[in-house]
Parts: structure tokens; sequence; C-alpha cells
């Protein structure tokens, strides 16, 4: 009786061990390469290594492509389109064999902050519909497209857009976003494709207090306006004697320029010269000052990156168990 017992359980074991194989691998039919993690009830999607090295090629074409560039410079931006180094003017771009997505039934999602502005959201779009023409050229395909915009009033700049590409709600977040090493330890940036430089445009507001440059503004009384969440956070504790206004994007706060609310604004110096020149902002007299060196910004996809579009638990994962359920 008791070799009986002994001999049922240890059948019942196996037949649950393949049952709970089975199971997960169905699960990951449907979820992957997605995975659920506990500690903030999010879910992260995982991209395969192909689909990423076919956005970064079309990256890299696109800093040398004629119609980019022609509509690069139609925006008016003041600095050159950044080469990319070690490709730049390449007979043949590094491309993988295929595109990984699904693009018969998905809709390839890019992604930028809500009211970018102008030159930006010109630049957001232009760099969107490049992407997709190269994408279509190279694979021959016809990508079902979509370009959301996204609210980073509650996260701040960087934190939503990340969340965005590393939950697939988007797949390439196409906003320009300046490299640095800790953004870059989060996300997968691809090639630069423009470049720019830090800036601060002064309003009119207290025209006694004389700003001529950052450290100008350090000082108690003087108000100043910092997109929340974006790079130029950076820059607070240069200016801690100051008031800081960290809510809402660029584009927000220099409406209190507008209103006379603030001293200054920090940010993208073609950003500010675009607001300054437009006569129904109200700022023709304001001032706007670049410092810093000059920086490069890029697009980026999310860093979780698995090596094909099968997610790591697969069928063959099954195989590879069952012989050894037999072993028990």
């Amino acid at each position: 009786m008791t070799l009986k017992i002994q001999r049922y359980y240890t059948s019942t074991a196996r037949v649950s061990l393949v049952v709970v194989v089975l199971l997960l691998n169905i699960v990951n039919l449907f979820i992957k390469p997605a995975y659920f993690l506990p500690t903030n009830s999010t879910i992260v999607k995982y991209v395969s290594s192909d689909f990423v090295k076919a956005i970064d090629a079309a990256f890299i074409e696109m800093s040398d492509d004629d119609q980019f560039i022609d509509g690069y410079r139609d925006i008016g931006l003041i600095f050159p389109i950044p080469e990319c180094v070690n490709y730049f003017g390449v007979a043949e771009y590094p491309y993988p064999d295929k595109f990984d997505f699904n693009h018969k039934e998905k809709v390839f999602t890019m992604c930028y902050q809500e009211n970018a502005g102008s030159p930006r959201q010109e630049v957001h779009e232009l760099v969107a519909k490049t992407l997709v023409r190269l994408l279509n050229t190279r694979y021959k395909i016809n990508l079902k497209y979509s370009i959301k915009q996204l609210d980073t009033g509650k996260l701040g700049y960087f934190e939503t857009i990340k969340n965005a590409v590393d939950s697939g709600e988007c797949q390439v977040c196409v906003a320009t976003t300046i490299i640095e090493s800790e953004r870059a330890s989060q996300v997968h940036f691809q090639c630069p494709y423009e470049s720019s430089s830090y800036g601060f445009l002064r309003s009119t507001l207290d025209p006694h207090i004389v700003v001529n440059n950052v450290k100008d503004l350090n000082r108690t009384g003087v108000i100043v306006g910092i997109s929340g969440g974006s790079f130029y956070e950076s820059f607070i504790p240069q200016i801690s004697s100051a008031t800081i206004l960290t809510s809402g994007g660029t584009q927000d706060l220099l409406q209190l320029v507008s209103q006379g609310k603030v001293h200054a604004v920090l940010g993208d110096i073609n950003d500010l010269i675009a607001f300054k020149r437009k006569p129904t902002n109200n700022c023709t007299k304001c001032n706007v000052r670049g410092f810093g060196t000059t920086v490069e910004m890029a697009s980026f996809t999310t860093k979780n990156i698995i090596a094909s579009s099968a997610s790591p638990l697969s069928f063959g994962a099954l195989f590879m168990v069952l012989p050894l359920l037999w072993l028990l």
C-alpha cells in the first residue's frame, strides 16, 4: 500500500509540473513579451533586439536623409544636425533583415510631450513621419502609425515618456531628449538628430534686476521657471536662492513670462528664441541668452530588450523540462 501511495504521489507531481509549465507557456502566448512587476503594478513590455536595431538604423539614415535635412532647415533651428559617429555618409545602413513588429495587426505608436510648442512640435512630427517613411521604404511595408502626445504634468517630462515606452503605450519616443549618462542607463537612445544649447529667457519683469548669466538668477526675490522632470532641473542647485516654479512644461512656464509673473525661464535656446520672436507672446523686449556647451538630443526606446521576438519562457523551454520531469 505504501509503495502504491508513493507511486501515486510521484505520478501526480509529474503531471502537476507538466500542467504548470503548459499553463505558463499558454499565458506567455497572450502576454509576451510583457511581464508584471508587483512592486508598482505596472506592465513592462520587452522588445526584440531586431526591432531596436531597425529603429537605430533608421535614425542613422535619417541624419543623412535629404528630405529630413531640408525639413529641419525649414523649421528654422539654429544648430546643425549632429553627425552619426562612424555611420554618417555610409553606403549601407545597419538594418537587420526583418522589422520585428506585427505591422498588419498593430499600430506603430510614437510619442512626445503634450503642449510641446513651436518649434518643438514641428520637429517631433517631422521625425515621426520620417521614421515611418524610412521603415516603410526599407522593409516594403505600410505601417499603420499614430503619434501620441503625453501629459507630463504629474510625473514630469522624462519619467512620463520613459514609462510610456517601457509599458508599450508607445514604441518610440520621438521627443528631442537631451542625452546624458543617467538617462542613458534607463532608456536606449538612438543616434542624435538635433543639437542645441542651454538657455534662459529674461522677461521684462523688474527691469532694474540685472541678469547677464545664470548666476545672476541666484538671488532672493527672483522667480525662475523650469520644466518639471526636465534636464534643466539639474541647474536648480546653482540658483537655490531664487524661487523655482516647476509646474507644467516649458510652454506653460513661458506663458507666465507673457503675464509678467516670472523673471526668467530656463530651457532649450531654440524654444526660447521662437517664443520671443512671436509678437503675440508680448515678449519682443525679452532677452535670450545661451550658456554651457552644445548638447545633442535624440529619440529613445525602452531598454528592456530581449534577443528575439519570443519571450524567454517559450515552448522550447517546455521540451527541455519534460525529460527532466520523467527522471524524478
